[in-house]
């Protein structure tokens, strides 16, 4: 569940709210004007817009003789998906997440608290009897994909499946501990909800664990469910190999207010990690761990601590750990904590991230946003463009994180488990998708889940499919990323090759509405070449073979149209 929409309740914070105006432009048809309009114009667009191009004459250039960097399998992913969904997408990783994962009773098996998504009750979310943890690793391995679970980190799971057993008088919203070590904030304490509804839930079993586990134990050990999980499918990586620590632990003042109202400062993330990765090793030291999951750009520069009384603007958890932005501090802590320990508790930075200027995250498809959406997919590694959103200010969050990693822990892998960009029936969510699943395997990101998946028959899953199932016998992108340079803003390209039979693939993407582009595809090599090409119309949700062309011959692009060029034989 798309439980990352930190936005909302933090519009305004830190920077102010930043708008940039589209800027309307009327070609004029004589050529006398033509120049000195386009001069004019572009000496008024704002510094991050990509200047005025002739889309007729557009060169793209690949070095299909470089030897590339790796793509990671792990950034095609989704959550929450079946088999079919699975298979249909090309999906290569499954995601156990959302606001229901922390409050999973995996001893009763099929039992979840909905938070505040739904009343606080507790519920059978994925209906059916049996182990659903088991059953979605099951599903997720027999569709050959690879299952990414929640550890619940929370400190309570549902007890039961009752919809009665809910809590009642919950406040809107979190806030500090009364006092040091409190679970109660001013005017709410949580522990009658906590009995009503839930059990305690800890990193260690304080004695022998069992499988299966004693059902009326007085709580549940997160320690013995993985201890239970490599017993029914084996350690890393025969078993379940990918676990995350918690599910956005610095909303769970506002998503799971009743049983966990207190705000997470900085020292509290870093021992509530320490603690359930630690466990998690003990049992199976071949799992790979994710962490903090941090729900967006607020939870990467604050703790929930931070937000005060005043949103953010004082935080003084930050100042109290040297002005650090949280993510930083965080990473050095569990660098520390890992060297003190010779074991590695940390193989990824695990982060959420959605555009956040309005209205792109939705179905909206007006030509405004639309070209909002194509363009938000800047604020991946554009350290020029400025975030459109209430942000303000440049994210540029692949080489951000990256930095940060290398800085504090060096080896740590980068994540992105949540994530989307709207529009999926539109054309636009279809090249902006395109464009961020390009962006991640050139940028070198290791794993990525959408949330939480494209819908197969939709314009984004065909996207998705382009890059993972294009011929609907499961021929994807390469495992090799090239470089490829396009000589227009408006006209993406990302470029790949087959570790294993040198086939080299050219995504490329027409980012404008109402232009068709011509390109010419530059491979470095001498002589031209025979290229099979697949096409998504705009807004259409099939990909078509179409006939083949020559790498010297002119290529035409469609507005908002997406085509994979192949070349069998590099």
């Amino acid at each position: 569940m798309r439980s990352g929409q930190w936005g909302r309740f933090t519009a305004g914070l830190l920077v102010g709210s930043v708008c940039t105006a589209g800027v309307g432009v009327l070609m004029l048809q004589h050529p006398r004007f033509v120049s000195r309009l386009e001069s004019h114009l572009q000496s008024l667009l704002p510094q991050d817009t990509p200047a005025i191009v002739n889309l007729d004459r557009v060169t793209v250039s690949c070095q299909i003789g470089s030897p590339g960097g790796p793509i990671s399998p792990l950034i095609y992913g989704v959550a929450g998906a079946d088999p079919a969904t699975l298979s249909a997408l090309g999906a290569t990783l499954n995601r156990w997440g959302g606001n229901p994962a922390d409050r999973y009773n995996w001893v009763v098996g099929h039992a979840w608290n909905a938070s505040r998504d739904w009343e606080f009750r507790n519920l059978n979310y994925t209906g059916g009897t049996g182990n659903s943890a088991d059953n979605f690793v099951s599903s997720t391995v027999t569709a050959r994909s690879v299952p990414l679970m929640t550890v619940p980190a929370l400190g309570w799971v549902a007890k039961d499946t009752n919809n009665d057993h809910r809590s009642a008088g919950v406040p809107q919203q979190g806030g500090p501990p009364v006092a040091a070590g409190s679970a109660a904030i001013a005017g709410y304490d949580p522990h009658a909800n906590q009995a009503a509804t839930s059990v305690a839930s800890l990193p260690t079993k304080p004695g022998p664990l069992s499988d299966p586990a004693d059902p009326n134990a007085q709580a549940v050990y997160q320690d013995e469910w993985i201890h239970h999980l490599v017993d029914k499918f084996g350690a890393a990586p025969k078993g379940p190999t990918y676990f995350a620590i918690g599910n956005e632990p610095d909303l769970w003042s506002t998503t799971d207010t009743d049983v966990h109202p207190t705000e997470m400062g900085y020292e509290a993330m870093v021992a509530m990690y320490e603690q359930y990765a630690s466990a998690v090793k003990a049992q199976d030291p071949s799992a790979q761990l994710l962490g903090p999951d941090a729900s967006g750009w607020t939870a990467y520069m604050y703790s929930a601590l931070d937000r005060g009384s005043d949103n953010y603007a004082t935080h003084a958890d930050r100042n109290a750990h040297g002005g650090q932005p949280f993510l930083a501090w965080w990473l050095s802590q569990i660098a520390k904590h890992d060297k003190a320990a010779g074991v590695r508790t940390l193989d990824y930075l695990d982060v959420h991230y959605y555009p956040q200027a309005s209205g792109v995250d939705s179905s909206a498809s007006d030509p405004a946003t639309q070209q909002l959406r194509i363009r938000s997919t800047r604020s991946l590694d554009d350290a020029n463009y400025t975030d459109e959103s209430w942000i303000g200010v440049p994210v540029n969050l692949i080489p951000r994180l990256k930095a940060w990693i290398a800085a504090n822990y060096p080896g740590t892998k980068l994540a992105i488990t949540e994530y989307r960009w709207g529009g999926e029936k539109d054309a636009s969510g279809a090249v902006a998708l395109a464009v961020v699943l390009g962006t991640f395997g050139r940028d070198g990101v290791d794993m990525a889940s959408y949330w939480q998946s494209p819908p197969i028959a939709s314009p984004a899953g065909a996207a998705f499919r382009l890059y993972r199932n294009y011929d609907g016998h499961g021929a994807n992108f390469g495992d090799r990323s090239l470089p490829c340079q396009s000589g227009a803003g408006q006209v993406a390209a990302f470029g790949s090759r087959h570790s294993d039979t040198g086939e080299v693939d050219v995504v490329l993407a027409n980012e404008d509405s109402t232009h068709t582009a011509t390109v010419n595809l530059n491979l470095g090599v001498s002589g031209a070449h025979s290229l099979d090409r697949f096409k998504v119309a705009a807004g259409s949700s099939q990909i078509v073979q179409d006939s083949a062309v020559s790498s010297g011959a002119a290529i035409s692009l469609s507005p908002y149209s997406l085509t994979l060029l192949r070349l069998k034989a590099a």
